[in-house]
């Protein structure tokens, strides 16, 4: 039953709904404007969502110098990811970039893999499906080495401090 409505038959049904709307624009409001009224905690909710998730997609188009790291620093922050030795900041890093993804970030930083290269793992079962698509995923990576990288700088900061 997953057909598809013919393009008629969705422009007859918008042209309903637009009707229907326009006839009942006052009940419509009305209750809306008591459903929120009566949820203030799902509107709270929703807006906060809502307001998270506009956030990701705009870091998502920022560059590795948007974030003012070298292609140098960059070799450096994936050298201490490979090394285990800073591995709670490194996961503190990758949650606070994406929760969602955070642990498909870190696979292809531990182990030097693409996109691409992590879908075949799931094409062939190895891993989870990645939820997200390829250019929300490079956005997240870049914003977690982003994150990776001013924790670094402050841990090096506290340890001058503490000296």
């Amino acid at each position: 039953m997953s057909e598809k409505l013919s393009l008629q038959a969705q422009e007859a049904r918008r042209d309903y709904k637009r009707r229907y709307r326009a006839k009942n624009r006052e009940k419509i409001n009305r209750q809306q404007r008591e459903w929120r009224a009566n949820n203030g905690d799902k509107v709270r909710q929703y807006n906060r969502q809502y307001w998270e998730h506009r956030a990701q997609r705009e870091n998502t188009r920022a560059s590795y110098a948007d974030y003012g790291i070298t292609p140098e620093k960059l070799e450096e922050l994936m050298m201490i990811v490979r090394s285990g030795q800073y591995d709670q900041m490194v996961q503190s890093a990758a949650h606070a970039a994406n929760e969602g993804i955070a642990e498909w970030i870190l696979l292809s930083v531990k182990e030097n893999k693409s996109y691409d290269a992590l879908e075949k793992l799931w094409a062939r079962g190895e891993i989870e499906r990645i939820p997200y698509g390829k250019t929300d995923f490079y956005g997240a990576r870049r914003l977690f080495f982003h994150y990776l990288d001013m924790a670094m700088r402050e841990e090096a900061q506290d340890g001058r401090q503490h000296k």
